[in-house]
């Protein structure tokens, strides 16, 4: 067997593996895990270039690679047949960041590449598709252009000198930072994972299983398919795992008509197939965003109906990303019809009459959808029986716990090791995601006698019996985010009430807090008509 090749090092700068993205030059195996990295990370990655500290090495192997479709972030690319592809063996987080956030623009929605340098506060900052941002917030896709960077500060007369300077430095250090690259060549496995074990990585690095299981059998040059191609895409989101019904159910709600249809032979063409999963993509994307940063829902496990994901898909698909009157009618469709029940005649009848609700107007659309739903809406109340996630009205009563902003009464770590203090926001972590991704439940049971919400927290596993954590937890702001406190919790351990004393009291403050947040959601009783202001225009 041939070896491998004393490896080339060089350095290379973050433009030229932007240029080398946009034709295709760069590879990404497809046994190579999921972007990973989260807007933090991200974050961290431009200021360690502006401050010009290292960031680790790359590790790429020179190989023929077929023309194919690939994609980097969100850059999309038909790709010619290179005979001198660089395919990533590590360094996939961080070259998947570069890329995606230079290559960005105000249309790309993932928030891990819409990063920006804030002039004032003198940091790189993230920012979600639906917010809009700041004036004196320099995107990166800008500053890395010595022209756009011009004509960026041209619209902005009202910048200081200092804050000129800071756009020049930003750009500079994009435009000039280098990175060490290993370049590879041969077919030695076992000197590839030599080379690899000696590299240091930085950020979340590859266990070696993950970089070489597939290797040197040769599936480099192998395709998935596009379902597999969209799923590991939409997975890379970080909000959860989609089932293969509910990604072919997006893609056949974009193209219209009965969203039950047969899949197999939709397509005209191999063209016609590629550009409706781009814009499945695309709006799924937007989904994400929407139900994440808007609506409230965390994580797709935490999502009552499965339904809500095609139907949405469609509509940011027909009209961008939900906005004004209508995301906020959108979101109410989402609360009540989990509260009341979205599919009252089953899932397909539902899904097709849902989706068939969409078309024309944004808002007009949601209102389509809110006049599905089942009456009733306004008599709900939390049922603190359910606690299993196969069900809607317990994933509303993990939603409703978790607006309460629950902390972590004892240390936590997390899969990557990061640690995560006492009195650290669960919110402000991914222990929740963890937890959702790995199939687990998110509640941890306080007392074994009562299996209702009432007896259960939000909270990552600990290492002491969750009641003697509480019971050390003196402050009060703290057990309340756990919808507990000190009076309850001092009245059970002095033996002045029993255990069916204290789940009374704390089904009381769990159920109002469930039901005021589903109410915040819901907007049950307020008209859901157009906004005032419409009824005025021309």
């Amino acid at each position: 067997m041939a070896g491998v090749t004393q490896p080339k090092v060089s350095r290379v700068d973050p433009l030229r593996l932007t240029e080398w993205a946009r034709t295709g030059r760069i590879r990404i195996p497809h046994f190579q895990r999921s972007y990973v990295w989260d807007a933090s990370d991200a974050e961290r990655l431009f200021d360690s270039i502006l401050r010009g500290y290292p960031i680790g090495n790359l590790l790429m192997w020179r190989k023929p690679a077929p023309a194919a479709d690939i994609t980097v972030g969100e850059l999309q690319i038909e790709a010619p047949e290179h005979s001198d592809a660089l395919w990533v063996v590590d360094g996939q987080q961080r070259l998947t960041t570069l890329i995606g956030a230079l290559t960005a623009s105000e249309e790309t929605v993932d928030r891990r590449f819409r990063i920006f340098f804030d002039l004032q506060a003198e940091k790189f900052v993230s920012a979600p598709h639906s917010q809009r941002p700041r004036e004196y917030w320099l995107p990166v896709w800008v500053a890395q252009d010595n022209r756009r960077l011009i004509a960026w500060q041209r619209d902005r007369p009202w910048l200081t000198e200092t804050q000129y300077d800071l756009c020049d430095t930003v750009g500079t250090a994009i435009r000039t930072y280098e990175i060490p690259m290993y370049e590879i060549e041969g077919d030695d496995e076992k000197a590839l994972t030599e080379i690899f074990d000696r590299m240091n990585t930085f950020g979340k690095s590859l266990k070696r299983s993950e970089i070489f299981r597939a290797l040197h059998s040769g599936p480099l040059d192998v395709q998935p398919s596009d379902l597999d191609a969209l799923h590991e895409r939409i997975t890379a989101l970080d909000f959860g795992d989609f089932t293969e019904q509910t990604l072919m159910q997006s893609v056949m709600a974009v193209r219209g008509g009965k969203v039950d249809r047969d899949f197999r032979h939709e397509f005209r063409s191999d063209e016609d197939r590629r550009a409706s999963f781009a814009t499945t993509e695309k709006a799924l994307r937007v989904v994400v965003e929407y139900l994440r940063e808007y609506a409230g829902i965390p994580h797709i496990r935490l999502l009552p109906y499965a339904l809500f994901i095609p139907v949405l898909t469609r509509y940011a698909a027909l009209f961008g990303s939900p906005e004004g009157r209508a995301a906020e009618l959108l979101r109410r469709w989402i609360w009540r019809g989990s509260a009341v029940g979205a599919a009252p005649q089953g899932n397909t009848v539902a899904l097709r009459r849902n989706a068939s609700a969409v078309y024309g107007d944004p808002a007009a659309s949601a209102g389509r959808l809110l006049e599905i739903l089942p009456p009733g809406g306004e008599r709900w109340s939390p049922d603190l029986t359910q606690t299993a996630l196969n069900r809607a009205q317990a994933k509303l009563n993990v939603l409703g716990l978790l607006s309460a902003k629950p902390v972590l009464l004892t240390p936590a770590h997390g899969q990557d090791g990061t640690h995560y203090p006492a009195g650290t926001r669960l919110d402000r972590t991914r222990l929740l995601n963890e937890m959702l991704d790995s199939g687990s439940s998110p509640l941890l049971p306080i007392l074994t006698g009562d299996r209702t919400i009432a007896s259960k927290l939000v909270h990552p596993a600990m290492d002491l019996p969750p009641w003697t954590a509480i019971r050390e937890t003196t402050g009060e702001a703290e057990l309340r985010s756990h919808c507990l406190d000190i009076k309850s919790v001092h009245a059970l351990e002095r033996g002045e009430w029993d255990d069916d004393d204290f789940i009374s009291h704390r089904a009381e403050l769990a159920g109002s807090t469930i039901a005021r947040h589903v109410q915040s959601m819901a907007l049950w009783g307020f008209p859901d008509g157009p906004e005032l202001e419409s009824w005025f225009e021309a």
